[in-house]
């Protein structure tokens, strides 16, 4: 008789125990299912022109929120025109303007031939601005020199159509961002008591700087080349 008591309270524990993994397991599901919907936005009524985008197609996602959530699996495209991720919602197939004052960084990974393009939500003050504004940038290169842009979009009234018109920014040693024309004399200007020392170094490599590639590649040159710690 004490036997069989202490074999159903054997089974007693193990079954509360199973029914308690079990409401855990059901818990992690719903806080999957909230940071999903962390995610917000306005629906687009109709599309919006296939020009003001960044890319050609709707690319993988991966969003990061201000608060330090990451979300993964969305498909989103940047809209140069607005400035704004438009995500495309699988499950109504909806196109909503994401919601960007919850958003710290975006990394679209557009497919296996191209390589992921990294933007930022960072603070700039263009020529047109009164003060500072909060814009997304893509990251070109990181370093003692750091340069984004600004994958701007404007519509051509003359011609009603579209096209790029790429701000480009720059940092040196985490001085705030400024506005940087691609070419070697603005770089030079703006890398202030290090202008010797970057001038000595692109002169002894010969390169120069005509467009954005030019510009990246001076640019990680000087990062890898120049002593920047004094």
């Amino acid at each position: 008789m004490i036997k069989t008591a202490l074999v159903l309270c054997l089974l007693l524990i193990l079954s509360a125990r199973s029914i308690g993994q079990q409401s855990y397991d059901c818990e992690n599901k719903v806080l999957t299912k909230s940071l999903e919907e962390k995610l917000s936005g306005y629906v687009l009524d109709q599309p919006l022109d296939k020009k003001q985008f960044y890319t050609n197609d709707w690319c993988e996602a991966i969003v990061t929120l201000k608060e330090g959530r990451t979300i993964t699996g969305e498909l989103l495209r940047y809209n140069g025109f607005l400035d704004k991720f438009i995500w495309l919602k699988k499950i109504t197939n909806q196109q909503l303007i994401l919601n960007d004052e919850i958003i710290e960084k975006v990394d679209l990974n557009p497919g296996k031939l191209i390589g992921n393009s990294h933007f930022e939500r960072l603070k700039v003050k263009r020529w047109f601005d009164t003060d500072t504004v909060s814009v997304f940038l893509e990251v070109l290169t990181e370093g003692p020199i750091s340069l984004y842009s600004q994958r701007k979009i404007a519509d051509n009234q003359s011609s009603n159509d579209y096209n790029s018109e790429y701000l480009f920014f720059i940092s040196i040693k985490d001085s705030p961002l400024s506005v940087i024309k691609p070419r070697k004399k603005n770089l030079l200007a703006a890398s202030g008591k290090y202008e010797d020392k970057c001038k000595l170094a692109l002169k002894k490599s010969g390169l120069s700087i005509r467009n954005e590639y030019d510009l990246v590649r001076v640019a990680e040159y000087l990062n890898s080349t120049v002593d920047f710690s004094r």
